[in-house]
């Protein structure tokens, strides 16, 4: 209810802009939740915003949306390329050569690559000097490799980015309207929270909830003899017992649903505060299976490959075999952002010295898929 009237203030509000593809954009960006933040971009790419279309394309590589999603996300590369896009132009050449959830097509992929070169994005640029130099795809040439590697370097170094649909739990939103609503929810969340758990909650159902269940059920009894009875309705009486006794029925049933609804998820959502805490104060392990939640995905912790390998990467650092393992996963193949072979076989050579059974096979598989290339 709360969040339709905030997107029907915020549409109106649009209509005034000078660019509300902008604005869209910014509210997409420090949304709530996932959804709400799916809405905002959408709205701000049919507007032709490239960086929207981005967005979408990096929430929908990263895994969300369901079947189908990696055509989606090239579809959305492709667009924010069409308008301009330079890193959207770079990915959308990285899911073309690699078929990331797509049939491969090398060619298409180059051009893609030389394409975000020329718009000034250096790895594309740093690829195409390395691709000449080596052959990989076009006939080496020696000058060509110079002069973009020459440009790479007067270009700006960029890391790649990680989708804003998918917030750090730790980042607060900027948005005036979600910090007061958030607001409101996690005092009426603490509200609920003593209120379970406190020792005046008995006093409270007693004095309270009882009295206002009874009234309601003696009202909604008073309310079906008049109905059936004519006489009876046209008593003042009961007319009045049964409006009065009638005024109790919603809130008592509202209060009862939101109650039973916070009685089954406050244990896990306690839990799940005490569990990030550890995992922001570096504990392994904790950092480890907050990792794993958001590389797998569930109702409480939406997908998010870019999230997994940022907690990965914490528990790696920590010494956690496991996450060492998975992390190279995740930098071998590119998932949650750019391949990168070399810290990949860093990483499982650390786990093969700390005895994790599989990094060894791994390596193998890098090394034989490395030699048939050769």
């Amino acid at each position: 209810m709360l969040l339709a009237l905030e997107n029907g203030i915020r549409a109106f509000c649009a209509k005034f802009m000078k660019d509300p593809g902008a604005a869209w954009l910014r509210w997409g960006r420090n949304a709530h939740d996932v959804p709400q933040g799916l809405y905002f971009m959408e709205r701000a790419a049919q507007l032709d915003k490239a960086e929207a279309h981005f967005e979408l394309g990096l929430y929908c590589e990263g895994g969300g949306h369901g079947i189908g999603v990696r055509e989606k996300a090239l579809d959305h590369y492709r667009r924010a390329a069409v308008l301009g896009h330079a890193e959207a132009t770079f990915r959308m050449g990285e899911m073309l050569r690699w078929g990331i959830g797509i049939a491969a097509n090398p060619e298409a992929g180059r051009t893609a690559y030389r394409r975000a070169a020329e718009m000034g994005w250096r790895p594309a640029a740093e690829w195409l000097a390395m691709a000449f130099e080596k052959g990989e795809g076009m006939e080496p040439d020696a000058e060509m490799a110079a002069f973009w590697q020459r440009r790479s370097e007067k270009l700006e170094s960029r890391g790649p980015s990680r989708s804003a649909l998918l917030p750090l739990p730790s980042e607060p939103s900027r948005d005036p309207l979600v910090r007061i609503s958030s607001a409101l929810a996690d005092g009426l969340d603490a509200w609920m929270g003593e209120a379970i758990h406190g020792h005046w909650f008995t006093w409270f159902f007693w004095l309270v909830i009882v009295p206002c269940g009874l009234a309601a059920i003696l009202g909604l009894l008073g309310a079906f003899l008049s109905v059936i009875s004519f006489a009876h309705f046209l008593a003042p009486t009961w007319v009045i017992a049964a409006f009065l006794s009638i005024g109790f029925v919603a809130p008592t049933l509202l209060f009862l649903i939101f109650w039973l609804s916070s009685r089954r998820s406050m244990h896990w959502s306690f839990m799940g505060r005490r569990h990030h805490a550890k995992a922001e104060g570096g504990d392994p392990k904790a950092c480890f299976e907050r990792g794993m939640a958001f590389l797998e995905g569930g109702p409480e912790t939406p997908r998010d490959l870019a999230e997994a390998r940022r907690w990965l990467l914490n528990a790696s650092e920590g010494g956690h075999v496991q996450a060492m393992s998975q992390l190279a996963e995740l930098l071998r193949f590119g998932h949650g952002g750019m391949k990168d072979l070399a810290q990949a076989k860093s990483w499982l050579r650390q786990a093969v010295d700390a005895g994790h059974p599989g990094a060894k096979k791994a390596l193998d598989e890098i090394a034989d898929k490395e030699a048939r290339l050769d």
